[in-house]
């Protein structure tokens, strides 16, 4: 057994695409392997899916914060341009990394790696490309006046690290997959699962911290809901270099989860008493 569990790492390390491995235990090890051997193959499996959504989705984010910031049509139009440019080249990389962790084990500690290396991979390139168009060609692209760019890039980092966390989750469930051979599908197959796909990743970590508190695992618990927190505000705080952006949007974010949390057991005893009743 040992034997034949060392040649599956050999073969997985030594993969030119991650997506050969069909079988056996994967190590985080093999994935890092694999990629520094291999790099080409994040270019191979640029995840178009990722691109096109990814690049929507976070150029409507920036539009929608930008004019409740009551800024000018002009100067929102160039945020959303940018954000467009730059997010669509790097969700098609960040979507082929993800789908490289997707069979890693442990699960936990891959998705831990996602959700702090990706976002914090983005939101670099995503500072510096807003802050060089507002300070460098401002002359050209007019700036925001009302600090949107500010405002928009924090709530940006909260929502990469969910993001990251729910690409992860959905590639494991097979959605949103690129050069995997039988197991992609078109984009019309996975917008059709991504609906309760939503339903359950919103549920899933609440869920897992009430079934570890009823199991009577408080550490897990407790361990589970600061990494939340920690995960968020290491990815703002480092990206801008500031303690006091990392402390806030820790808390937010644990005030989220919070809410979530004591929402969703709610929802349980209600419908354990419609249950019975």
């Amino acid at each position: 057994m040992s034997t034949s569990i060392q040649e599956i790492h050999r073969s997985a390390a030594n993969a030119e695409n991650l997506e050969f491995i069909q079988d056996g235990r994967i190590s985080i090890a093999d994935v890092f392997l694999s990629l520094v051997k291999h790099p080409i193959q994040i270019l191979k499996r640029w995840n178009w899916k990722s691109a096109l959504l990814g690049a929507i989705l976070r150029a409507s984010f920036y539009f929608t914060v930008y004019k409740a910031s009551r800024e000018s049509w002009i100067v929102t139009l160039v945020a959303v341009m940018v954000e467009f440019s730059f997010r669509f080249f790097t969700s098609g990389i960040s979507g082929a990394l993800v789908q490289s962790f997707r069979k890693a084990k442990p699960a936990w500690l891959a998705t831990l790696i996602v959700s702090v290396s990706l976002p914090a991979f983005s939101h670099t390139i995503e500072f510096f490309t807003h802050y060089w168009q507002e300070k460098y060609f401002a002359h050209v692209f007019p700036p925001s006046v009302n600090k949107s760019r500010e405002l928009a890039f924090v709530y940006s980092v909260m929502l990469s690290v969910l993001s990251a966390l729910f690409n992860i989750f959905m590639m494991r469930k097979g959605v949103l997959l690129v050069g995997a051979g039988k197991e992609t599908k078109s984009l019309r197959d996975d917008f059709k699962m991504i609906p309760l796909l939503i339903y359950e990743f919103t549920l899933f970590l609440p869920k897992q911290i009430i079934q570890f508190l009823k199991d009577f695992k408080f550490h897990y618990a407790i361990g589970s809901f600061l990494l939340f927190g920690f995960i968020v505000g290491t990815v703002l705080g480092t990206i801008r270099g500031k303690w006091s952006w990392a402390y806030y949007t820790t808390i937010g974010a644990w005030g989220i989860l919070l809410g979530f949390i004591i929402l969703v057991f709610i929802g349980q005893q209600i419908h354990k008493k419609m249950t019975k009743g």
